[in-house]
């Protein structure tokens, strides 16, 4: 309906519609008629707005025109008649000859002034087109002259009537003044001006407008300004660093040309404007015009007296600024600069997506030269000594670097976050061939890359070494990861680094010192310590973002992955940050310049962090391993209860013991006992079951505090059974033996003698097991009980090692290799087969380096015969008796190898 409004049949309308439907007819009619109004007017402001201002300006310069020639006109009357009333008593008859000269003297007079008002506008324009546009400025005035003295020697209507092409050629004269005007504001804002040209311009504005120094210094500024505008905003093709460069000349330049241009000119007081004009305020306009190619003598001969003797360019003498005038105006100037840099070459800078960018900005910017007199120019300002880079463009690049120093540490984080979103989901899956909860397909993977083949200069140094990860548990994945946030922040850092420490231009300096400009290079790298403590804040900062997503995945509820296999990768990798990312260390620690020591507290500081973060979610892995440690226990130990398992696997193989009585009638009777030997089934498959589960996750790697809350737990949930089950259950005296031997050595294996709590948990539960054994036989069965508790405790190091908290106590207590010894001194299993019997001589693990400090070596005799029979206790008592003087477990194992295997039989 809309694209028909002007083709409507009013009769049909009013037939076909309502009322209320013509009413919204008519409204949309109005509507699109409005709508075509506001369009029409965009239309002609957008395409004809120079057009109408040009016609408004033509229109006042019309009525301006005809209210100077109304006025001139009158002036010409009023001479006319003072020129009657002052000579009307002087009237004589002239002589008629005499009248004829006279005329023809002012015919020649008009003419050589026509002349001049004809080849005048060549030379203004020749002036114009090389700049000197205060010599243009002159011959105006003095064609302007010119003109104003025919109209007054020969008369307005004389004049036009008579010679009309004076008004047509000063027509074309006064054209000039406007094209004067403009070209002054050009060569003002031209990027690359000297001050003589800039003073000759201002000189210029004051003969056309009679302009004071303080509109001049007000021109000058807001031209300049405008010239910086139009580099900076306006779409151009030149480069960022071009544009900041251009408007840091421009604005050094602006400071140079107030001070040549209105204080001080080549050690002149009084600047250029002031000489130009002083230079020219009594010059006549009959020497100017000789200087032209005019004929000297009819200019000398025809020219008017009041056209030759007249000095077209005297004005009032100038005076210089006063200080606080031109300190009060620099001091807006300064603070508009700031205002722009804040608002416009922010925007600019924003262009700039790296810190290598923002270093080639700087280079082009500490490029430029300051003036020689830079120093004095300030000082008889009265003003502090303002460098522009300084004081409004560093604080902006050093800005600048903050912020992409703080948007690629979060694309880094981002990175690393994603990344680790996509192991979590790749890790649950079973079919995953490189699990990290289960690290043995890498641990005990033998590598060509493991060791070497050839140790370089900083081989020991390598971090990454495949044999080291095995060792740290650093599996592949966590080296990936570590990689990735590694190479992210090294494109960052290579870019700082050469932005912070950059040296060859420092070499240049050598080679040239009296062409560099070195106030600016000394201000290079005054952002320093500001950029490296931001850098250390956002890493500080990133961190601590990143820890809270590692414990957003390890939480009861994680968003992704499982909860225990989560809890493992974060605390692995946490950890591998300390070492494994060197470009970490570097956000703290970065420095290319001899003598320069930072801290490494920061550092040290977020290691700790990083460290104490990684023990905390490895507990948190410790509390969800609980849960595996109870479906163990059930599954081994109390599958059934004790009383109705099969004797079998409740009491495992014992130990025949024979002892010896006194009867009473001079007779030894001999006895023969059997006495627990070694753990129960049960007790070992559990026990190996986690011992198992630890070896997954390469217990050694663990931190010792998590480790010993795992034991912690595993005892307490042996103890806590142990303690219950006894007396729900009708065991006979053997069983309740075999349950006692297995507490006591859970106790010993697992519970160190400081720990009051759990010894007091175990004494309990020995206690509820003794209820179901005769006093007499404990007394008898006990002291053998406790020797063969030590015996399968010292069997075991090697195999559950990773389940003993205290190590270094427990071989104080089992002594040095007792079960290799017996009462009779005969040798026990050979070491060849020590995986093969029940006497088996374990040995505690081989020690990574050697003992701190110079321990003896405890020489025992080799024994030359097996014998598996033992005797009385007192015999047992004795052959436990040799650890007493044993340091350490790692003294008795090195004393035990250097005097059995290595030494002489």
């Amino acid at each position: 309906m809309t694209t028909n409004y002007l083709d409507l049949d009013i009769n049909k309308l009013f037939e076909e519609y309502t009322i209320k439907e013509i009413e919204g007819i008519q409204k949309k009619i109005q509507q699109e008629s409005d709508r075509k109004k506001i369009e029409l007017r965009t239309l002609v402001g957008e395409r004809y707005r120079d057009l109408i201002l040009a016609a408004d300006t033509i229109g006042k310069m019309k009525i301006t025109s005809e209210r100077v020639i109304s006025r001139i006109t009158n002036l010409e009357d009023k001479f006319r008649e003072l020129q009657k009333k002052y000579l009307i008593g002087f009237k004589i008859d002239s002589v008629q000859n005499e009248d004829d000269r006279n005329i023809e003297t002012s015919q020649n007079s008009v003419i050589i002034q026509i002349k001049i008002l004809m080849d005048i506008p060549q030379y203004i324009w020749s002036n114009i087109e090389n700049k000197d546009l205060l010599f243009a400025t002159q011959l105006y005035l003095v064609a302007q002259h010119i003109n104003y003295s025919l109209l007054f020697e020969v008369g307005n209507t004389d004049l036009a009537l008579k010679y009309p092409i004076v008004s047509k050629q000063w027509d074309v004269i006064s054209q000039f003044k406007n094209i004067i005007f403009t070209e002054c504001n050009n060569v003002l804002q031209s990027l690359s001006v000297e001050s003589g040209s800039i003073a000759n311009c201002l000189a210029a504005l004051v003969l056309l407008n009679g302009s004071s120094f303080s509109d001049l210094l007000d021109k000058l500024i807001s031209l300049r300004n405008h010239a910086v505008k139009s580099i900076v905003t306006d779409e151009n093709d030149n480069s960022v660093k071009k544009k900041i460069k251009s408007c840091i000349e421009i604005l050094i330049q602006t400071i140079s040309l107030i001070y040549s241009c209105f204080i001080n000119s080549d050690g002149k007081s009084g600047g250029l404007v002031s000489q130009y004009l002083t230079k020219i305020q009594d010059q006549e306009a009959y020497s100017l015009l000789s200087q032209l190619d005019f004929n000297q003598e009819l200019l000398k001969e025809f020219l008017p007296l009041v056209t030759k003797q007249h000095k077209p360019f005297a004005a009032n003498s100038f005076e210089n600024f006063c200080v606080p005038d031109l300190q009060k105006s620099i001091k807006s100037w300064l603070e508009w600069v700031a205002e722009f840099c804040n608002r416009e070459i922010t925007k600019l800078l924003d262009l700039i997506i790296s810190i290598k960018g923002l270093y080639y900005v700087r280079e082009e910017a500490v490029s430029i030269n300051l003036p020689e007199n830079w120093n004095s120019i300030w000082e008889e300002l009265s003003l502090p000594r303002i460098t522009f880079w300084v004081e409004f463009f560093q604080p902006l690049i050093s800005h600048r670097v903050k912020r992409i120093i703080d948007d690629k540490w979060m694309e880094t984080t981002i990175a690393l976050k994603s990344d680790i979103i996509e192991l979590l989901g790749k890790v649950i899956h079973d079919k995953f061939e490189y699990p990290e909860h289960d690290l043995r397909w890498f641990v005990w993977k033998d590598s060509p890359s493991d060791i070497p083949q050839k140790l370089t200069k900083n081989g020991g140094l390598d971090n990454k070494r495949s044999l080291l990860m095995k060792t740290k548990g650093y599996s592949p994945n966590i080296l990936k990861l570590c990689e990735n946030f590694d190479s992210s922040l090294h494109a960052l850092l290579e870019d700082l680094e050469q932005y912070l420490y950059e040296t060859e231009r420092v070499m240049s300096i050598k080679d040239n010192l009296l062409s560099t400009n070195i106030y600016l290079i000394s201000d290079s790298f005054s952002d320093r310590a500001e950029i490296q403590e931001h850098l250390q804040t956002v890493s500080i900062s990133m961190i601590e973002d990143f820890i809270n997503f590692a414990k957003t995945c390890t939480n009861n509820k994680p968003e992704y992955g499982q909860r225990d296999i989560n809890a493992v990768i974060t605390a692995r990798f946490l950890l591998a940050l300390t070492t494994l990312s060197s470009n970490l260390n570097k956000c703290f620690t970065l420095s290319k310049v001899s003598g320069l020591t930072i801290t490494n507290a920061r550092w040290q500081s977020v290691c700790d962090k990083l460290k104490e973060e990684s023990t905390f979610v490895w507990s948190i892995w410790a509390k969800t391993y609980k849960i595996k440690i109870s479906e163990h226990r059930e599954r081994f130990i109390s599958k059934e209860s004790l009383d109705g398992y099969p004797i079998h696997l409740v009491i495992s193989e014992w130990e025949k013991v024979i002892i010896e009585e006194d009867s009473g009638e001079g007779r030894r009777i001999k006895s023969e006992i059997l006495v627990p030997y070694q753990p129960s089934i049960q007790l070992q498959k559990f026990l190996t079951a986690i011992n198992k589960d630890l070896n997954k996750v390469i217990p050694h790697t663990l931190p010792k505090k998590v480790l010993h809350e795992i034991i912690e737990d595993v005892v307490t949930e042996l103890l806590n059974y142990y303690l219950t089950a006894p007396g729900n259950a009708k065991l006979s005296q053997k069983q309740a033996l075999q349950v006692l031997f297995d507490i006591k050595y859970s106790s010993l294996l697992m519970i160190p003698r400081e720990n009051k709590i759990l010894s007091d948990l175990s004494t309990k539960a020995c206690d509820s097991v003794l209820s179901k054994i005769d006093p007499f036989d404990y007394d008898v069965f006990n002291p053998f009980i406790h020797t063969n508790v030590k015996k399968s405790v010292q069997r075991s190091l090697l195999i559950l090692g990773n389940l003993v908290p205290h190590l270094e106590q427990l071989h104080t207590i089992l002594g040095a290799r007792s079960e290799y010894n017996n009462a009779e001194g005969v040798k026990s299993d050979l070491p060849s087969v020590l995986a093969l019997c029940t006497g088996a001589p374990w040995f505690p693990p081989l020690t990574v380096t050697a003992p701190a400090r110079n321990l003896p070596l405890v020489t025992v005799p080799m024994p030359e015969k097996t014998q598996r029979k033992k005797t009385t206790n007192k015999e047992n008592t004795k052959s436990d008796s040799t650890g007493a003087t044993i340091k350490s477990g790692a003294a008795a194992f090195f004393g035990a190898m250097g005097s059995d295997w290595f030494g002489s039989s």
